[in-house]
């Protein structure tokens, strides 16, 4: 079943009807991606989508082929052209040498005002990235942490490693908060998210405490709060890991969650 949905998708710089996805969309390995999401037809932090585009590529000893001129311009043709203004666009880049470079929307799914009021439940999953900086596509990964959330009700998948450590989301990155001080896997462990990299600037900036350690998982009860941040959940607070329970009101969490609303409405103020 095609990922590609709507009217229109791009292929190196041509436009599609999607009715042509499966006949024009190759999946080759290796391939990097970024989703990016629009909101009022703004693509909302693109720059650093782009330098994360350029970095997966270079950890793959690759160049991108494309500016982030080109990149903007794409999407906004493409947006129109699907008429629309709130969605998250997909961007996937294989064979290098001779590159293919798709733009598509894809189903997007926001959390709702419950979900950000009481949390979201998740579970703990057994499994590394091979190269945890790089967005990089694994395909089976993907389709049995889906049928393990589908079974357990859950929100999100949160891998640990073979150290036992706890790193991040399947599709998200991981904070903790104890104490009044913010924890998080430490870089190199992990893919290094847009919205991770704003909240741990944030922090800083409003002189908030936030370590990157090694997150153990037999440590994970002591923490006061939990929360996901990504794309599409922005900072979503976690009521529950298997079977420990978080504070969902805890006021940094909620501080941080505010500062973050603040930070994409000041940036989409400054594009046009």
């Amino acid at each position: 079943m095609a990922e590609a949905i709507l009217k229109f998708f791009m292929h190196n710089g041509n436009i599609y009807e999607i009715n042509d996805f499966e006949k024009i969309y190759h999946e080759l390995n290796p391939a990097i991606y970024e989703v990016i999401r629009l909101i009022d037809g703004k693509p909302l932090f693109l720059e650093e989508h782009f330098e994360r585009l350029k970095n997966s590529a270079k950890l793959l000893n690759k160049e991108l082929n494309i500016s982030m001129g080109t990149l903007r311009q794409q999407i906004l043709k493409l947006a129109n052209l699907n008429q629309v203004k709130d969605i998250n666009i997909k961007i996937v880049i294989n064979e290098f040498d001779n590159p293919n470079i798709y733009l598509y929307f894809i189903k997007s799914e926001y959390p709702n005002i419950d979900m950000y009021k009481n949390g979201v439940k998740t579970i703990i999953y057994r499994a590394v990235r091979e190269n945890p900086n790089a967005k990089v596509i694994y395909k089976n990964l993907r389709e049995d942490i889906n049928r393990r959330l589908k079974e357990a009700g859950c929100y999100e998948a949160l891998l640990v490693n073979e150290k036992g450590e706890v790193t991040e989301g399947s599709r998200s990155n991981l904070f903790f908060i104890k104490e009044n001080k913010v924890y998080t896997a430490p870089a190199k462990d992990v893919l290094l998210g847009i919205t991770r990299q704003k909240i741990i600037k944030i922090c800083r900036l409003n002189d908030i405490e936030i370590i990157e350690k090694p997150i153990k998982i037999e440590n994970l009860q002591n923490f006061d709060a939990a929360f996901i941040t990504g794309t599409s959940p922005k900072v979503l607070p976690i009521s529950k890991i298997d079977d420990i329970i978080y504070d969902v009101n805890n006021v940094l969490m909620r501080k941080i969650m505010a500062l973050y609303d603040e930070e994409i409405k000041s940036y989409l103020g400054t594009v046009h």
